[in-house]
Formats: structure tokens, sequence, C-alpha cells
């Protein structure tokens, strides 16, 4: 899609559509269309002779309070756009107009047989503004949504790490993968353990964009579970029918890496992803078996389908020896998040009041919500085992803050927050900004995090 920008007032541009507010069209004189139509949010009018803009048609949308209603707005008809070559657009904050259209006509078509050929393939926007930064983002959301989206046989493990390799080819980042022989010599027990079922090998993904040296360096761990079975605990077949989404987590650092390399942040970035399938064979991981972990900690597993926290501490471990200033997850890692905050607010939480309300405050830039919900260190008791230093599972209460105090000690005293995005990062029904499935959920948090470090 290409995007320029015009000064040009909105009656004079031409194009196929013009979308233009409510206030907007009152002020063209398309005031009594609007009220013999009981305009009541959307209109979408042709030109006729005599009226007073230059487009072929234009469509009305109602006024917009900030930038975050706009990208909504832009995104809930972005697939009628796709019906028109040209498209102007006069509402404010062109960056999240951008969005919302690349966000709204998202679709995920790879895989039938005829594909949805309809694009808006040019959008002008009347005023200023970065279309570069806007693109890079919305290029970030897409390719986490694809990452995502992509079914679980198409994507192992290894499989995550050629893409990142590729990625990172194209967008100048450092790639280092260990396969699962540099796994045993390291140490990764709880990569290793989780992944011991699937004929498709576990491996650790490290993407790095170095900064310039001078600006510090933010650590990113994403939960790359690319199929949850449940393992040997195993899941129901409505449970495990979205199972390709819990590697959103990884997916999600990937690209926002990715983005930083091509917005060229000064600050530098680490992206540990642990990948492995969690699957049902004679090789899996039992109940009760113990796990030995990068950092020496062991685990005993008394649910085999709380696997994320067991790859995610090898990665902050593995992470935390590099000594990044601050280490940030994000993993579809508990039920409780979605019963405690439902479908549109991400659960945060951590050890650094300073970087948590950063996170929250990045969160609201970016129109994402987000909930700090508390690390209570005395339930660190449910987690307390006979044989191992602690156990993968406290019950079904308070999991979200039992996750967290499970991977507290593997993030050697770095500032840390984990984010618990488990109902926002794959939704099953259509919102404002895209279709049934991955959301691409923290993406823009973390990119606005970045850019205010």
């Amino acid at each position: 899609m290409e995007v320029s920008f015009t000064p040009r007032p909105p009656a004079t541009v031409s194009a196929d559509l013009l979308v233009v507010t409510e206030s907007q069209a009152r002020a063209l004189g398309l005031g009594q269309a609007l009220d013999r139509a009981r305009f009541d949010g959307g209109l979408l009018m042709p030109r006729r002779d005599g009226d007073p803009f230059a487009a072929e048609a234009i469509m009305v949308v109602a006024d917009q309070g900030d930038e975050h209603d706009v990208r909504r707005a832009m995104g809930s008809i972005a697939s009628r756009l796709k019906d028109f070559d040209t498209v102007a657009v006069a509402l404010p904050y062109p960056e999240a107009v951008i969005e919302g259209v690349r966000l709204g006509g998202y679709v995920f078509d790879g895989y039938k047989s005829e594909r949805d050929a309809r694009a808006v393939r040019r959008l002008i926007l009347l005023g200023e503004g970065d279309a570069r930064r806007a693109g890079i983002v919305a290029d970030a959301i897409t390719l986490t949504r694809d990452l995502v989206n992509t079914p679980a046989g198409d994507l192992v493990p290894m499989g995550l790490a050629e893409r990142a390799r590729r990625i990172g080819a194209e967008s100048g980042l450092q790639v280092r993968v260990l396969d699962a022989v540099a796994l045993r010599e390291g140490g990764f027990g709880g990569i290793l353990g989780v992944g011991a079922a699937s004929d498709n090998p576990p491996c650790l993904i490290e993407v790095t964009h170095p900064g310039d040296g001078k600006s510090g360096r933010v650590g990113l761990v994403g939960k790359g579970i690319t199929f949850d079975s449940g393992g040997m605990d195993i899941k129901s077949l409505k449970a495990m029918a979205d199972m390709k989404c819990d590697m959103a987590g990884g997916a999600t650092m990937i690209a926002v890496a990715q983005a930083a390399a091509r917005l060229e942040l000064p600050v530098g970035v680490t992206a540990v992803v642990p990948a492995a399938e969690n699957m049902v064979s004679g090789h899996a991981t039992r109940p009760g078996d113990v796990l030995r972990h990068r950092n020496g900690r062991t685990s005993e597993v008394t649910d085999t389908d709380c696997e994320g926290r067991l790859v995610l501490a090898d990665g902050l471990a593995y992470l935390a020896e590099s000594r990044p200033d601050v280490m940030i997850d994000a993993a579809t890692l508990t039920y409780s998040v979605m019963h405690a905050l439902g479908e549109e607010i991400t659960g945060v939480l951590g050890t650094d009041r300073a970087l948590t309300g950063d996170l929250i405050a990045a969160g609201e830039r970016a129109g994402e919500p987000m909930w700090e919900l508390p690390l209570w260190r005395p339930y660190a008791r449910k987690l307390a085992s006979e044989v191992a230093d602690s156990r993968n599972d406290g019950g079904e209460h308070a999991d979200a803050t039992i996750a967290a105090l499970f991977l507290e000690p593997f993030t050697a005293g770095i500032p840390w927050a984990h984010l618990d995005f488990a109902a926002t990062a794959y939704l099953n029904k259509p919102t404002d900004l895209g279709p049934i499935g991955a959301t691409g959920a923290m993406v823009r948090t973390l990119i606005s995090y970045l850019e205010s470090r």
C-alpha cells in the first residue's frame, strides 16, 4: 500500500473514496443528506452532480475522540475500503489511520484456494505524519499474527528458528539458535523436558538488535510452545483446538526485535525464545519427574500442562547471564488471567515498580490496557516440593501470581516484568482491528516502551 500526504482540503482531493467525520461532512454541506439517512455512525455515498467534493464517493464516520478511537474506527471500515483503489482519509492522527487500515484489513488466507485479492493500493492522508513508523509497527503486528496463525504442523520449533534467521537477515539482526544438542550441553532441562515427547526437537532462539552500544539493553523472553497438547496431563479437544497460539509470546518478541532494528532505536534489544512442542509419547516427561534448569535450580513437574513456565525459566536464566538492564517476558500462560481480566486487558506482574509502571504507561499510549496483578510472595509456599527446589504447579487459585512466583528465582535480581496475555493474544471472535485469531497484542506497547528509553 502506497502512503502519501497532502495539505489540500478534503473537498478538492481526487480519489475513489474520501473518508471524513460527521463534522467534516456537515462542513462540506452534507448535513441534509446525513439527516435524511438518519446517520448513526457510518454512511457511504457515491458522488452526484453538484456534490461539494471531488472524490468518486464519500464515506462518513462518527466523530472520533483520540488516536485510539481513530485506529478502531479505521479498522472497523477497513474491509469496506478494499473495494476502492485510492482512498483519501481526512481523519486526524495519521499514524493511527495507517495502523487501522492495515490491521483491520488483515487476512490470513494463504491456505485458501481462493484468496481475497482486493486491497487499497494508495492511501492519501490529509495532513502530516510519519508513515514509515506506522508501517513498521503494522508490519510487526502482521508478522506476529502470521506466525501465530500458521498451523502448528507447519511451524515446529526449528521451523520457527528458520523464520527468525530469515527475519534477521532481512532486518540486520543477529540470530543465534541453540539446537537440542546445545541445549543438553548447556543444561536447559526445562526446554528439553517439555520437548522430550515430540518428534520435532526443541531449540532456543536468540535475536539481537545491538543498538548504539551506549543506551543500555532490554532483554525480552517469549514463550515459544509451537503446540501444546498438555503432555501427559492432556488437554481436552476444546482446550487443545487453538494451541498453535501458544507461541504468541515468542512471535511477539521476534517481531518487536525486528521493529527495533528497522526503527534504528538506540537501545539494544535481546529477544530469547525457548521453543518446544509439548506432546505425548513414551518419551514424555511424567508427572513427578524432576528437571534441572539452566541456572541449576530444579523443578518437580506436578502438572505437565504447566509447561510454559518450565521453558520460560530456562529462557530467563540464560538471558540473565548477560545482565541486561531489565527483563520482560510475555506468555500465553494461565487461564486465571482470563478469568481475572477478560479478553481486553493484559496482566502484568514484576519485581520493579518503575518498570511495571513504564509498561502500563506504554500500554496506555498504545491503546493496549494492562493491569498489575500482585506478586504476593506468601503464595510461594504453594510451590513447595519435597523432592526439588520447587514444583511447577501451585493449584488452580491465583495461578497467574503463582506462575510469576515460579519464574522470579530465574531472573537473578534483574528488574523484571512478566506479561500474561493468554486472553488478549488470540481471540475467537473478530474485533475492529482484526479477524478471528492472533491479535498481535503487546507489540505496540513494547515498541512504545523501547522508544521511551
